[in-house]
């Protein structure tokens, strides 16, 4: 067996592994959506609303291609990926009108 094949069978492993953990932890959400809550006794509201928010298995799987291809492109991303992916645009964009309106107060000019 080739080195290649090996890190090939290994990742198609951790797949499978991640399927089964998938499985496991949709019986944990099935009996949690029963018993789990938030807020008041006397107006409970459930901890999770979405399956995704307690396993995500799309950023579980994207973290395991990129550790075998540092190429990898995702997708599809996690929320919690694109989440993160525009708050980091919205910074940048903060900081570049600051940066903007520095200029400006150097140069003398109102914003």
């Amino acid at each position: 067996m080739s080195l290649q094949e090996y890190f090939l069978r290994l990742e198609a492993y951790q797949i499978k592994r991640i399927d089964e953990q998938e499985n496991i932890a949709l019986q944990a959400w099935l009996n949690q959506t029963v018993q789990a809550t938030k807020g008041s006794s006397k107006h409970p509201k459930p901890k999770y609303t979405r399956f995704e928010e307690f396993f995500d298995s799309t950023a579980y799987l994207n973290n395991v291609h990129k550790s075998f291809d540092p190429n990898y492109v995702p997708l599809t991303e996690s929320r919690h990926e694109s989440e993160q992916r525009e708050q980091d645009e919205i910074l940048k964009r903060f900081k570049q009108r600051e940066k903007q309106k520095e200029q400006q107060k150097q140069k003398g000019q109102p914003n």
